[in-house]
């Protein structure tokens, strides 16, 4: 006997769109079939979706939750999260380790894991990787140095020394927790950052270099934050020298070249090593030409772009609401944004993300003086991960994507490329039951009274946005978190993922 059987419902992959039938049991879709060919079988529970569009359930790859950014922590936990993405029919998530400047990264992954445990949905988290030596060895390095070169004595020459090799074994006992990592924890992919230099989150290229070779030995993948830091600081001063601070001038201090540069030497270290790498967050039309033109020449590179760039453009950044649109990378023009339409229509880019960073009005202008605009002072970041279902639904009614290709970058290929699939990310027989149902004559609206961010955060970007096509039901291995509309306070937790690409 069957758990529960779907039935009537248009199932909708990345390949095909058909009436068909779905049985679950013990969490696993037990079989699959053309409409009334389950007719006979016993279920403890039928569910017809009639009029209904079913597809495998969503995975969101790219998030932050509870995560200290600028020693400023946004408002959600993993709870609400679970609430946020049910409801945006998704079935999965992969957020990031906290890790901080010399950090243990084992230590990192399971203090992640655990704040975790209160998901309701099935999660995993990429491995973030920042400076690899902590800011007390980094400071004793550096003062030594000082010493030395101005008393030039022996005694000095060996402190410096003494301080230069504990630097160099706290990288190295860092970079050789990599294996275990992605052999032992199951966590196979890691972020890298080529800024954020004066936060102390920026990594050594020659690091860098190093960390990806082992990652590329034992089955890893190396994603990055590719902006140039020196080009970001360089305008930095120089737009401060100028006084132009206002929001507008956010995405011309960080512009095209600044993420064009970085995606470019990530690219040269790749193919030189031969070593697989991502790119989180792509937002230029010059970053797609590199990505596309590496692909061709056989690098092993896989990109994603984000639902907020394909919406918005740098226009946004203008006028007092502008601090609500600044995020890193930038918004940018519409030439960039038509250039990732096509991007993802070619395969260029596998993927949307939300990048989610929930904040409040109130904690973005908090560091400002006297409410003077000043880019260099608020926290970047924008939610997300309950809107991202509706905006890639509003792409297919305003045809920027096929239906099916809705599917495959929303499920299909964050599964496919974090070594999730076809556990998650697909309706196949011993598939975990990851079920997403809409109803595609029902308007989903995103204004802030539509969403379910708590309640503190006093606003939506997206209020503009509206797309026929509303969740009403999300499965997570046969379990409803959302039914008829209504989130499942007494769901029992999500499960950690293990992954291996």
């Amino acid at each position: 006997m069957y758990d529960l059987i779907i039935k009537n419902g248009l199932v909708i992959t990345s390949e095909y769109s058909s009436y068909m039938d779905i049985a679950i049991k013990d969490g696993k879709i037990a079989d699959i079939k053309e409409k009334g060919k389950l007719e006979n079988y016993e279920s403890k529970e039928i569910f017809d979706a009639s009029g209904k569009h079913v597809i495998p359930g969503l995975v969101e790859p790219h998030m932050h939750i509870k995560a200290p950014l600028g020693g400023v922590v946004d408002i959600m936990d993993f709870d609400t999260a679970s609430e946020c993405a049910a409801y945006g029919g998704i079935t999965s998530y992969i957020d990031f380790t906290s890790t901080l400047p010399g950090d243990s990264l084992p230590d990192a992954v399971e203090y992640r894991k655990k704040e975790m445990e209160i998901s309701t949905l099935d999660y995993a988290c990429h491995c973030k990787v920042v400076n690899l030596v902590s800011s007390e060895l980094a400071a004793q390095a550096a003062i030594a140095e000082v010493r030395y070169k101005a008393s030039g004595s022996e005694e000095d020459k060996k402190k410096l020394e003494e301080a230069e090799k504990k630097v160099n074994d706290a990288v190295q006992a860092r970079l050789s927790e990599i294996p275990g990592i992605i052999k032992e924890k199951k966590i196979p992919t890691f972020k890298f950052f080529m800024t954020y230099r004066k936060a102390n989150v920026m990594i050594d290229d020659t690091y860098l270099l190093q960390a990806m070779e082992i990652a590329r030995d034992n089955g890893g993948r190396c994603g990055f934050h590719a902006e140039n830091n020196a080009i970001a600081e360089f305008n930095e001063a120089k737009f401060a020298e100028e006084g132009k601070l206002d929001w507008e001038y956010f995405p011309e201090c960080k512009g095209n070249i600044c993420e064009a540069e970085a995606v470019n030497r990530v690219i040269s270290y790749a193919e030189m090593l031969k070593a697989p790498i991502y790119f989180f967050h792509i937002t230029t039309k010059e970053s797609v030409d590199l990505i596309r033109a590496a692909q061709k020449r056989g690098v092993d590179v896989i990109a994603e772009t984000c639902s907020h760039y394909l919406m918005f453009t740098k226009d946004k950044n203008k006028g007092n609401d502008g601090i609500l649109y600044l995020m890193s990378p930038p918004l940018r023009t519409r030439k960039d944004q038509d250039a990732l339409w096509e991007a993802l229509k070619d395969g260029t880019l596998s993927l949307v993300s939300s990048d989610n960073c929930t904040f409040t009005r109130k904690q973005k202008e908090a560091p400002l003086v006297n409410g003077v605009h000043d880019f260099r002072k608020p926290i970047s970041g924008v939610s997300g991960i309950e809107e991202r279902f509706t905006l890639m639904r509003w792409a297919v009614e305003n045809g920027k994507i096929p239906e099916n290709e809705f599917v495959k970058l929303l499920s299909e290929n964050p599964a496919k490329v974090f070594g999730l699939y076809p556990k998650k990310g697909a309706l196949l027989p011993g598939s975990d039951a990851d079920i997403t149902i809409y109803d595609p004559e029902k308007t989903s609206y995103l204004k802030k009274e539509d969403l379910h961010y708590p309640e503190e955060l006093e606003y939506s970007i997206y209020e503009e946005f509206s797309a026929k096509g509303k969740v009403e039901d999300t499965i997570r291995r046969g379990e409803f978190l959302v039914r008829d509309g209504i989130y499942n306070r007494n769901s029992s937790k999500g499960r950690f993922m293990e992954r291996t690409l």
